[in-house]
């Protein structure tokens, strides 16, 4: 039991996991989580986008439930939604206005100034999930804290993040069926950038999240998410191509986690297949060229990304690798040939696990991040919603959103019981396919 404690709550849908997560602010501004909890989410979420809205609602109600259990007497009132999947990228929106040089800039400007930007309307049935500001000017001069300030004209870059409208609507009817109040949606990427990049790596610095349908490239520079898009490619490809060589996905997928490029005429085997003397049919060669060949995809489409984006020479603190994917070996060596920028795997520097230090946090970054960028509380032992939390420096949210109540899904029967290959394919999973 846990008393006397305002909670964050959040919730990150991706193509392998469902994960909510609660954690709380201490006095000192250290972030605790508190509870981490997660459900699969296969047969509903494809490529970080929900495809069955009644399965996933179900499985977010079980998740917070058990979120409830773990941070008793408190009752999560809201949550934080993280935004993200396949058809999610960043649009450039700058925006000026005309003001009294006689008057300071205030928060409400600011404010109105955002809400201006959420509400713009982006061509191509695009659905605008959040506003995020960049580079801020008042009066050509370039200003981290304009509130106060006085000028004749303020000038804010936004990029806002946009995606199918079609996804937009089915996130918020999971909600909705779920019958959970969201506090706010959250670009999953820039918040994740709060739970593994220094504010120093954040001068210019992208972070890959190699997740197991899609590929998210995020990039920073000065302080800011300056290009943002999704590559619909990840671990779960190389698994299918290794399952066209006439073996079971579980064996494709665990002869995936243990494979080992450096092995030029040996095949790599899991450590319990060699002691019960498992046997597999694939020759060491045709293995490496199926997953090089899958692996060289992926990183072509990262690194002409980066082309595109025109900051690909401001990257000067190269590559950060996160998701069940990055663990991937050989991945590290592809990136640093196709794009000659350092790399390196995250680690979680934004928060500590607390009682949840049976989790993998930078597995869980992105619902850690998610985290750190809500500011309302959500779960409290009493008036949840009363007070705000103590605030920090972290990526801007986008405005609260009211779901309509609608008739909660039906209970899941539990799965069956799986036998000992099916058990060992969901570890090495778990391992390799982390959270997008």
């Amino acid at each position: 039991m846990q008393e006397g404690k305002n909670y964050i709550v959040a919730f990150d849908l991706g193509s392998s996991h469902i994960v909510g997560a609660a954690g709380h602010r201490e006095d000192d501004g250290k972030f605790v989580v508190d509870a981490i909890e997660m459900e699969k989410s296969a047969g509903c979420i494809k490529r970080g986008r929900v495809i069955n809205v009644s399965d996933t609602a179900h499985k977010v109600g079980l998740l917070k439930r058990r979120l409830e259990n773990r941070i008793s007497p408190s009752k999560i009132s809201q949550v934080y939604v993280g935004v993200g999947g396949q058809s999610i990228r960043s649009v450039e929106f700058p925006l000026s206005r005309t003001i009294s040089p006689d008057i300071p800039i205030t928060e409400n400007l600011l404010a109105e100034m955002e809400t201006e930007a959420r509400h713009n309307t982006v061509n191509n049935n695009l659905a605008v999930f959040d506003a995020i500001a960049g580079e801020c000017r008042v009066d050509d001069r370039i200003s981290t804290s304009p509130c106060g300030e006085y000028g004749s004209e303020i000038r804010i870059s936004y990029r806002l993040i946009v995606g199918n409208e079609q996804h937009k609507r089915n996130l918020e009817k999971v909600f909705e069926q779920a019958k959970i109040e969201v506090a706010g949606y959250i670009t999953t990427a820039n918040a994740t950038a709060a739970a593994v990049l220094s504010g120093e790596e954040r001068q210019g610095c992208a972070l890959l999240d190699c997740g197991a349908e899609t590929t998210t490239l995020a990039l920073f520079k000065d302080g800011y998410l300056v290009y943002l898009v999704t590559i619909p490619l990840g671990g779960n490809n190389i698994t299918r191509d290794i399952g066209d060589l006439h073996i079971t996905e579980a064996e494709a997928e665990t002869l995936k986690c243990a494979f080992a490029p450096e092995k030029e005429n040996e095949l790599s085997l899991p450590d319990e297949w060699v002691r019960q003397g498992y046997i597999i049919n694939i020759k060491p060669e045709d293995l490496k060229n199926v997953i090089t060949s899958r692996l060289e995809e992926i990183v072509g489409n990262v690194n002409h990304q980066l082309d595109e984006s025109r900051y690909k020479n401001f990257m000067g603190n190269g590559i950060t690798l996160i998701g069940g994917t990055a663990q991937l070996k050989g991945l590290k060596e592809c990136l640093f040939r196709e794009t000659k920028l350092d790399v390196c795997r995250g680690t979680l520097i934004g928060a500590s696990l607390g009682k949840a230090q049976n989790i993998n946090g930078i597995a869980c970054a992105a619902v850690i991040g998610l985290l750190l960028s809500g500011k309302e509380v959500c779960a409290a032992p009493e008036n949840p919603i009363a007070a705000e939390a103590p605030a920090a420096e972290t990526p801007e949210v986008s405005d609260k959103k009211e779901p309509t109540p609608s008739q909660s899904a039906k209970p899941k029967e539990e799965p069956r019981s799986k036998g000992r290959l099916g058990r060992l394919f969901d570890i090495a999973k778990d391992f390799v396919d982390g959270e997008e």
